[in-house]
């Protein structure tokens, strides 16, 4: 399976503009701004997904996430994005290629968040090199 690393501070910035993002009302626990639930989509960005890098569009199919805590303001997240399931189906309009992600995101050492992210290839197979 393929996976990437990355480190990611989290901050009250961040939090900011993303809440403002999605208009979702900032909140605190404890004095920290907490991140809104959906968060962990934007840290895709932080990350270099060599196998994300094909030509053509995606789509997004699913997402759920399962959290310990909230993620605050201050963190520092180590975050690893594992594509953990490859699947070919045949859609209405041709073939459909499924691509399961699971990022995992700890903070000393502790899980706070896993998300699960399906993104959909539409059209011929696509070939992954690990799961053709």
């Amino acid at each position: 399976m393929n996976k990437v690393r990355q480190r990611i501070a989290v901050t009250e910035e961040w939090i900011s503009r993303y809440a403002d993002s999605i208009s979702a009302p900032l909140q605190t626990l404890d004095g920290k701004w907490m991140a809104p639930a959906t968060m962990p989509v934007i840290f895709w960005q932080e990350f270099d997904i060599p196998w994300l890098k094909a030509d053509g569009p995606w789509i997004h199919g699913s997402q759920r996430f399962a959290y310990s805590a909230p993620i605050t303001a201050g963190m520092v997240l180590d975050c690893e994005l594992s594509l953990t399931k490859v699947e070919t189906k045949e859609g209405r309009l041709g073939m459909l290629t499924l691509y399961t992600h699971t990022l995992a995101c700890c903070s000393g050492g502790d899980l706070i968040v896993t998300a699960e992210t399906v993104l959909i290839r539409a059209g011929e197979r696509h070939e992954h090199p690990d799961h053709g």
